[in-house]
């Protein structure tokens, strides 16, 4: 098995406040969280907080980043602001939708 990051991406505009689109887990190309962390900024702009979930003990678990970066929509000249919620996982969601996130701040990994 590929030693290369998983992430899932959800794509809202929040500036009228509604998903646009979610992407499955997927694999990066990158093996440093520091690294693809760079290229999520570079591609989807600064990074405005962290994603959570709940843990087993139910603390806040840090498992991605939001990033927000102003876009064009396609179809006329105004603008939006464009947030992308990034999570990294262990391996893509099994059958029962358990998801399996590393923690941004000290790499333990859990199922939620």
């Amino acid at each position: 098995m590929s030693d290369n990051i998983l992430i899932s991406e959800d794509h809202t505009n929040a500036t009228e406040g509604y998903s646009w689109g979610t992407n499955d887990v997927f694999e990066t190309r990158h093996t440093n969280k520091g690294e693809l962390y760079r290229e999520l900024m570079s591609e989807y702009g600064r990074c405005t907080g962290r994603v959570y979930v709940d843990g087993p003990d139910g603390e806040a678990v840090p498992i991605g980043w939001v990033f927000r970066k102003r876009q064009k929509y396609d179809d006329c000249n105004e603008t939006y602001l464009a947030d992308t919620w990034v999570t990294i996982h262990k391996r893509p969601a099994t059958v029962v939708s358990t998801s399996h996130y590393v923690r941004t701040d000290n790499n333990e990994e859990f199922d939620a």
